[in-house]
């Protein structure tokens, strides 16, 4: 996750200079992802590449380039996290740093990145950068292959890489999207909140379903989109595929319903509704009774969150449900992988 969201949300404050930070190429050990980013004005931070004193030495080099008169706008800082920077991660990483100037700041501010195919993709040259934005497959005629294949891999993928053609010479490749996977959650009741508390921060977008209005926050990460309803069920069919959806509404007959929707939906990547094995067995008989099969009732993962985390606080259901699906997803990113590389 590299923090775009929060970037643009303070462009959008119309900060006069700043400078973007990015994790480069990387050996080793190393806090952070290739592609994550921060942004830097004299007096603000956003984002993290990692913390600690590398992160440190990244914020200092860019408030010197902020107050320096020096021609150049960009630096490439090239660090071994050991001894010598008091971090023992053992590995070596590229810290990219670019002034941003008015032409930036004016594309950035206006760029869309829930546009699912906006990229940034910046060419590096003797340590000098160029920056790219662009919402679109329509590649300009000086990108080569090997860097369209990598547009469209970020594209697919939500990622990063960097495509070098030589040892000072290179292409980093980043997608502005960060909503890895989504999430659907019935109920802004106490545990709902919660939940939804837990997973705004992981790159995910999130839908937040009531039929009571009334009981939403005001203020909510820019990643959440909250949906009032007088009958919830009706939203379903309007959802994204491939969604985790968690059912966690007041009433036990809404719950059913919903479930019987997502059922006869067929693409979601998970259904997980809370409560007891004693009312999974409830919600499978009846709607067994509705025919449906006990293949297809198994879907329902009911408890939800991860088995040996018992408590029953609801920011402890939240921090249990919200480490489960960090970790389905991940295992369905690595399964997805694994049969992109067998049928290659």
């Amino acid at each position: 996750m590299s923090n775009w969201q929060e970037i643009q949300a303070v462009l959008d404050q119309e900060i006069k200079a700043a400078v973007l930070i990015t994790v480069g190429r990387a050996k080793g050990s190393v806090p952070r992802e290739t592609g994550a980013t921060m942004l830097v004005s004299a007096e603000t931070t956003t984002g993290t590449i990692g913390g600690g004193r590398l992160e440190y030495l990244a914020i200092e080099t860019a408030r010197d380039m902020l107050s320096s008169e020096e021609a150049s706008k960009d630096r490439i800082l090239n660090v071994p996290l050991g001894p010598e920077l008091a971090q023992c991660c053992g590995g070596q990483v590229d810290i990219l740093l670019s002034k941003l100037e008015e032409e930036d700041l004016f594309c950035f501010n206006r760029l869309n990145i829930d546009n699912e195919n906006s990229l940034l993709i910046t060419e590096w040259r003797d340590g000098h950068s160029h920056r790219l934005l662009f919402s679109g497959r329509e590649y300009p005629d000086s990108f080569n292959l090997p860097v369209r294949q990598a547009a469209e891999r970020c594209l697919e993928d939500l990622g990063t890489e960097i495509v070098s053609s030589s040892d000072t010479d290179f292409t980093m490749v980043q997608s502005l999207r960060e909503d890895e996977f989504k999430v659907v959650v019935y109920g802004a009741g106490h545990v709902g909140r919660k939940v939804v508390q837990a997973l705004a921060p992981l790159p995910c977008r999130l839908y937040w379903i009531d039929e009571r209005p009334e009981v939403f926050p005001e203020d909510v990460s820019a990643n959440v989109e909250m949906l009032g309803s007088p009958n919830p069920v009706a939203k379903i069919a309007a959802l994204p595929p491939n969604a985790f959806h968690l059912v966690m509404t007041h009433s036990h007959q809404r719950d059913l319903e919903i479930c019987e929707a997502l059922l006869r939906r067929c693409d979601e990547a998970y259904i997980g509704l809370i409560g007891s094995a004693t009312k999974k067995a409830k919600f499978k008989k009846r709607l067994a009774l509705r025919g449906y099969s006990d293949q297809q009732t198994a879907r329902i993962i009911c408890p939800i969150g991860i088995g040996e985390l018992t408590g029953k606080r609801p920011a402890e259901i939240a921090a249990s449900v919200a480490a489960d699906i960090l970790l389905r997803h991940q295992h369905s990113r690595v399964a997805a992988l694994t049969d992109k590389t067998e049928t290659a």
